[in-house]
């Protein structure tokens, strides 16, 4: 209430003892209430975001429409002219908060307001110079593209006022801004009463943009950390992120094949002009994940220890390339919702933008000893890449199971002001757990499939669930196998942090690399066709990363034998040499085999002899994870309760 009776006497001009945050900026802020004002007098959507409505009237003379209307590039430019006003405002007056902060990010209000001027000039300009249309295309295709850049400087704009602030004035001002466009675009694809929805968001949060600018300095963070309240909006983001993401869940990719519910990619096409889901679906997901990833806080010392881990988790490397694949996602949606024939080429971008997100995401929390949090973000990323399609229970109990582990992390930030929990004794656990579930795959230890699968019927049984053909089920069980391979890769990551030697990240980033060849699967001719890709991909995530396995087994041992345990370090040196030296062979082998033109019998007799070394290198490696996990004191690792001090 103290806070709140201050605020209202710097907006009614009493003597401060502290100076504002910025009045100008201030003033900026007014120009964004009236533009969500406008916004919701018009209610449509004025920013150029994916699947804009329009038909053509008539083709003698030419004539078209766009949003049901032609005064709609009219309100555009208006509501462009507004906020490009107040996001000039904003940059001019947010000079001193830039340089108290010590940082040049508050130069994202410029960017902003160049490409708000770009779009309330090329809209009108643009429009005028359809004369048929082919010519739709031509106009539609650069609106999209400065609309999806409008967007990204928007949302980075929000950061601002959340990640600056220590109170709920700031917490407000950006977490409110950032939903606007999420909303808008789920809005302009479900329901108009939703884009009323945005611009009241909008209207809302430019007021608590007007009182952050208005807020003396002392309400601003002083440290290079993120504020409580930031840290707080991190784990609110997250939530809300999958929960506005149901949206593009649920409406459009859920459909039937044999009569068994499955869920098409966000990829598939109707035609070759749309999409089976609409892209301004995706489209707003992809805004929110935005916010949220490049709301991943500082942590600061105290936090740091008492969550166990000695950096903070989603780190600047793996951030910006998250924002970088959200970015060529957002801008893969932005040209897809133009319902020209182009539109299938960026089927692709589409679903790898939000999947390599989110498998990043988890990743980085695995190899912070955090799988609460993480292996329900890179499972969940593998079922969204699958093609053609996926059982639909699969995707659905794994984005919900996504939602209540953000909730966790929501609860955690707000409880204790962390954003994660160390289980080291999980990573040694999931560790184990998967790579058993690999071996068990080779072994055929699920069953085997039809023979027409040969030689891969072992590793992929196709019939593997009860009452579901082939058919249906066959592109998930294609993925299993790699699936459990990523899954143990990543949980391994969790064995190196804090030990010095950087074996899980490059065996993290490798994995993702790899993970982003799954829908080639689905590119081939056959099924058959399908299995031996598969086991292609299988064997080469496999052969990968068994020299950064082998590497972090050495390191292991030492780390053993310096706690005083001589006898299982050498055993896990012993072991770790010999799997390297049958590795040599293997290779040696498949090199002789492989030089002629072999024989189905030695395509056999190979294929038995990769299987048996990598079965018997994943047994020898699960006992050396498992003496590590004991006599490191992994297994005896969890969750922390105790607040920081």
């Amino acid at each position: 209430m103290a806070q709140l009776s201050s605020l209202k006497s710097v907006i009614g001009g009493s003597e401060q003892s502290e100076e504002r945050v910025s009045r100008m900026a201030g003033f900026g802020s007014i120009f964004g209430i009236i533009a969500a004002a406008f916004g919701l007098l018009i209610g449509r959507s004025l920013v150029p975001i994916p699947a804009l409505n329009w038909e053509i009237v008539s083709v003698v003379p030419f004539n078209w429409m766009i949003e049901g209307g032609g005064q709609y590039p009219t309100f555009v430019t208006i509501f462009m002219i507004l906020m490009a006003g107040s996001l000039l405002l904003q940059a001019r007056g947010s000079k001193n908060l830039g340089n108290f902060l010590g940082s040049g990010f508050t130069n994202v209000f410029w960017v902003g307001f160049v490409l708000a001027v770009a779009i309330a000039y090329a809209v009108p300009t643009a429009i005028d110079q359809i004369f048929a249309g082919s010519l739709i295309q031509t106009f539609l295709s650069p609106v999209y593209y400065l609309g999806t850049f409008f967007v990204i400087a928007w949302q980075l704009t929000a950061i601002i006022f959340t990640d600056s602030s220590k109170t709920w004035v700031g917490f407000l001002a950006g977490l409110l801004n950032a939903l606007f466009i999420p909303l808008l675009a789920i809005g302009q694809a479900i329901s108009p009463l939703l884009i009323y929805g945005a611009y009241a968001i909008l209207l809302v949060g430019q007021i608590m943009a007007l009182l952050f600018w208005w807020s003396p300095f002392s309400t601003i963070r002083e440290y290079a950390r993120s504020p409580q309240k930031a840290k707080f909006a991190f784990g609110v983001s997250g939530v809300l992120t999958f929960i506005l993401g149901l949206a593009a869940l649920y409406v459009g990719p859920i459909g039937e094949q044999h009569g068994i519910s499955v869920w098409y990619p966000w990829s598939t096409l109707i035609n070759s002009t749309t999409y089976r889901t609409n892209p301004a679906l995706v489209f707003g997901f992809l805004s929110m994940m935005l916010f949220w990833v490049m709301l991943a806080p500082r942590l600061g010392a105290r936090e740091l220890k008492a969550v166990a881990i000695g950096e903070d988790i989603i780190k600047s490397g793996n951030k910006y390339f998250m924002l970088f694949m959200a970015i060529i996602g957002l801008m893969a949606a932005g040209q897809a919702g133009i319902y020209t024939d182009s539109v299938g080429s960026w089927g692709f971008f589409l679903v790898m933008g939000p999947a390599a997100v989110m498998f990043i995401m988890g990743a980085s929390y695995t190899a912070k000893t955090d799988m609460l949090t993480g292996i329900p973000l890179v499972v969940t990323s593998i079922f969204l890449m699958i093609h053609p399609f996926v059982l639909l229970p699969l995707v659905i109990y794994a984005w919900f199971i996504v939602i209540i582990t953000q909730l966790f992390v929501m609860v955690e930030s707000w409880w204790r002001g962390l954003t994660g929990f160390s289980q080291a004794s999980f990573s040694v656990i999931f560790s184990l757990a998967f790579s058993i579930i690999v071996v068990a795959f080779l072994l055929g230890g699920f069953g085997s499939g039809p023979f027409a699968l040969w030689p891969t019927n072992r590793w992929f049984n196709i019939t593997l669930i009860p009452g579901i053909p082939a058919a249906v089920q066959a592109p998930v069980i294609l993925v299993l196998p790699l699936l459990a391979l990523l899954v143990r890769n990543v949980s391994l990551a969790g064995y190196s942090y804090g030990r010095g030697y950087a074996t899980g990240g490059i065996l993290v980033g490798m994995s993702i690399l790899l993970a982003f060849a799954i829908p080639a699967i689905a590119e081939n001719d056959s099924i058959a066709h399908e299995a031996n890709t598969g086991a292609a991909l299988l064997l080469a995530l496999y052969s990968i990363s068994i020299v950064l396995v082998l590497s972090l087994n050495i390191s292991l041992a030492n780390d053993v034998e310096e706690k005083g345990h001589g006898f299982e370090g050498t055993l896990i040196k012993v072991a770790t040499i010999a799997s390297l030296i049958a590795a040599a062979v293997v290779i040696v082998l498949v090199m002789i085999v492989f030089a002629g033109r072999p024989g189905p019998d030695q395509i056999a007799w190979m294929i038995s002899i990769m299987v048996t070394f990598v079965v018997s290198s994943e047994a020898l490696s699960i006992v050396g994870w498992f003496i590590a996990g004991v006599r490191l004191g992994m297994l005896k690792e969890g969750f922390r309760f105790a607040r920081p001090t």
